[in-house]
């Protein structure tokens, strides 16, 4: 049965309200604004029936109270009033008020306007509900997500966001189809809410993406706690989904940001348990990490990640699949090169490799978001200055790599640099700098040149 709470000072109006409405909704009555809000407090009510002339504070002024109140503000309120002055009936509708009811009411139009807009309300909240939830896992989804992060008080004090991925979800398609693939979404769906239960909030980002957002006040050592649960409870089930001849086991890799140390609107938080996720897939997979720590590993282990043209041509030229940051990751791009080569040879094509790489001179320890910053700047370079016909792919976080089609070691330089000038007007920082290295495909021991 819905719930309204009429407002009104006058004891004989609430009476007849009362009456008229007890048959057919659950009904509260309150003789003052300030009695209202209170009430308020304790219940929230489906509709208000709500005077407009009432002493120390009036309708406007509790409406207005109501638009503050996050939980209160999407009450669908009915105005009642004694008098025909269009303006004040303006002033209402414009104010967020469903309609307008002169006192003293007829009870028919009086029932038939408030059914109506609690028939519009349940309707709208269908039509929220069907907009925020994923449709496959019946989790909130990304556009829920966002709003809920961007809208969260800055002044919280602290909030931990989890990024969870599937580790081999894309060979559980591939082996057993889509179906199967789709039953392990459900089954991560579900033991990830459960595991979560109340303490946070859940959904489904896309793909095998999901996301968890935990708003308590938390010690690290219980989220920790929380991220092996999740892990454990979500391998375990999926695994029993899968038919014993499998040959392969599911893990789920997890990413971990923290508010506001590592951001407070969603795509701060985001792009910080990202990093944090890539850095379980780089070591291991099957595990969780938290981008405070990352940051601090990260100056340490830079120069370990990068690697030169000459370990870049001994990769994409092994045959083999075996997992590995550049095997598994560019595979599609070592395809692309062999058929490259193998073209060279029956053409005499002069073929160029330029692996590009983004150093950050800056002082200060190098940042995520600066140095994706960075990388959209030299793709958009890249894309602005190759032809038609060559061939590019990101190669780690800070490098890009191009295959130049049909061109000599010299114009591969002017390509080179071309892609060098554009990522500097596009940055206009001249703390992030580019350099490269070219050399010729079919060459052995071509020279090697670093340009910065």
């Amino acid at each position: 049965m819905k719930h309204i709470l009429i407002v009104d000072d006058v004891t004989t109006n609430l009476k007849c309200a009362v009456e008229v409405l007890k048959d057919t909704y659950e009904v509260s009555t309150a003789k003052s604004g300030k009695c209202a809000l209170d009430l308020l407090k304790k219940s929230i009510p489906d509709l208000i029936l709500l005077d407009v002339d009432m002493p120390d504070m009036n309708g406007y002024e509790v409406m207005e109270r109501l638009s503050m109140e996050e939980q209160l503000k999407d009450i669908p309120v009915i105005f009642l009033t004694t008098g025909s002055d269009r303006e004040s009936e303006i002033k209402g509708l414009k104010m967020g008020a469903m309609d307008i009811v002169r006192k003293p009411f007829e009870p028919e139009i009086m029932c038939s306007r408030i059914s109506k807009i609690l028939q519009m309300t349940e309707q709208r909240k269908e039509l929220l509900d069907i907009a925020q939830k994923d449709g496959l896992t019946d989790l909130l989804n990304r556009r829920y997500m966002e709003k809920l992060l961007n809208q969260t008080d800055t002044r919280e004090r602290k909030g931990f966001f989890f990024l969870l991925d599937l580790d081999n979800f894309k060979m559980i398609n591939d082996t057993f189809g889509h179906v199967v693939g789709d039953d392990v979404l459900i089954s991560f769906a579900r033991v990830l809410k459960e595991e979560v239960s109340s303490a946070g909030t859940v959904c489904r980002l896309g793909g095998d993406e999901f996301a968890v957002y935990i708003s308590e006040e938390n010690r690290k050592e219980e989220i920790t706690q929380i991220a092996r649960r999740m892990i454990a409870g979500i391998e375990f089930e999926i695994n029993e989904l899968l038919p014993e001849a499998c040959d392969f086991k599911v893990s789920v890799s997890v990413g971990i940001a923290e508010k506001p140390l590592d951001g407070n609107s969603f795509i701060e938080l985001y792009a910080a348990a990202d990093k944090a996720l890539y850095y379980v897939k780089q070591n291991g997979k099957r595990g969780y990490h938290f981008y405070r720590d990352t940051k601090k590993e990260r100056r340490n282990s830079e120069e370990d990640t990068l690697i030169d043209l000459l370990q870049l041509q001994r990769l994409i030229r092994e045959e083999e699949h075996e997992a590995g940051a550049y095997r598994v990751e560019y595979d599609g791009f070592k395809r692309i090169y062999r058929f490259v080569s193998r073209c060279m040879e029956r053409k005499s094509q002069d073929v160029q490799l330029v692996l590009f790489t983004i150093q950050d001179t800056s002082e200060d320890e190098t940042d995520s978001i600066r140095m994706d910053h960075g990388m959209r700047g030299l793709e958009q370079a890249v894309a602005n200055s190759l032809r038609r016909g060559d061939v590019a792919t990101k190669c780690g976080k800070m490098q890009y790599v191009a295959i130049l089609l049909n061109a000599s070691y010299e114009n591969g330089n002017l390509v080179a640099q071309r892609i060098q000038k554009r990522f500097n007007k596009i940055m206009n920082d001249n703390t992030l700098l580019l350099s490269y290295e070219i050399q010729s495909v079919e060459a052995d021991k071509a020279e090697i040149r670093n340009v910065k």
